[in-house]
């Protein structure tokens, strides 16, 4: 992929692991600046590592997301060391699934200070700074499960639930200033806290995604192309269906194919609600399909 981040700096939560290392690293690939937060500080060093490899610049600053003071002193580090913030991925998230009568108290807090409180401490710290240079990316990890009601699911599956409504909210407040926000809803994705007391056997039949392919979802929202995009639940799933229509075009066009390519055969095969969700996307899933 071509640099299409260059000279933009990007503040990612959770970046020492998991899906937030990975976009990280994939960012910086991308020509962005990076600033890693996490409470491991090894894990940090470890990723800071890989993403200066890129030859971008990173700065690694330990933090609890569920700790006002604490964002905020990750954001004004990172302004002070970059002298910007261009965006901001809310990807730091907890979670257990355990049913609600044996689902301890204190582990529900921690849900919530890592799924609600962190997208909203880091929210509310980065604005004014938005604000102030006149545009930004806010874009938030949420997850499909806040779809399908399952058991053990209710208390992740309510924390994710109100990132979807803050989402949209927060968008209609922030675009008069040019700050999109957008939520990237995820599937079962290859993390060391989705094998949490699963074997390889067990995580090879669940067919979680490679963390590594995610980056150019989230980067598309940080191009000019989406800077009409904000207050969107982008259900992934239903993004990576329009993109496997691409193989039921002739071969020859499959290298240069857009939405216009594969719109009607995607109105024919999705049912009307899933039809008009990827349109709404459909700069994305161009941009996707030329990846």
């Amino acid at each position: 992929m071509s640099p299409i981040l260059e000279g933009k700096t990007a503040l990612i939560t959770g970046s020492s692991s998991g899906i937030g290392k990975a976009l990280a690293i994939g960012f910086a690939k991308l020509g962005a600046n990076i600033i890693i937060t996490g409470r491991n500080e090894e894990r940090i060093q470890e990723t800071k590592a890989q993403v200066i490899q890129s030859g971008v610049k990173a700065i690694g600053v330990t933090g609890n997301v569920g700790n006002y003071s604490e964002v905020k002193s990750i954001v004004d580090k990172g302004i002070t060391e970059f002298g910007k913030i261009d965006i901001l991925i809310n990807s730091a998230g907890f979670s257990r699934l355990r049913p609600i009568s044996r689902f301890p108290i204190e582990e529900f807090e921690t849900i919530l200070k890592t799924n609600v409180f962190g997208p909203y401490n880091f929210t509310h710290a980065i604005v004014p700074h938005m604000i102030e240079k006149e545009g930004g990316t806010i874009i938030n990890v949420g997850t499909v499960a806040t779809k399908v009601p399952m058991p053990k699911w209710s208390a992740y599956a309510m924390s994710k639930g109100a990132l979807n409504t803050f989402t949209e909210f927060v968008a209609t407040e922030l675009k008069q200033h040019k700050i999109t926000v957008n939520n990237i809803m995820l599937n079962m994705v290859d993390t060391p806290m989705f094998r949490l007391g699963l074997d390889d056997e067990k995580v090879k039949a669940l067919g979680p995604m490679d963390p590594n392919l995610l980056p150019p979802y989230f980067a598309f929202f940080a191009t000019p192309a989406a800077k009409k995009y904000t207050g969107l639940n982008v259900d992934i799933d239903l993004v990576k269906k329009a993109l496997s229509l691409k193989e039921k075009i002739p071969q020859d066009q499959q290298s240069e194919a857009d939405w216009a390519a594969i719109k009607e055969i995607a109105e024919q095969e999705m049912d009307a609600k899933q039809y008009k969700q990827v349109r709404k996307v459909k700069k994305l899933i161009s941009f996707l399909m030329k990846q």
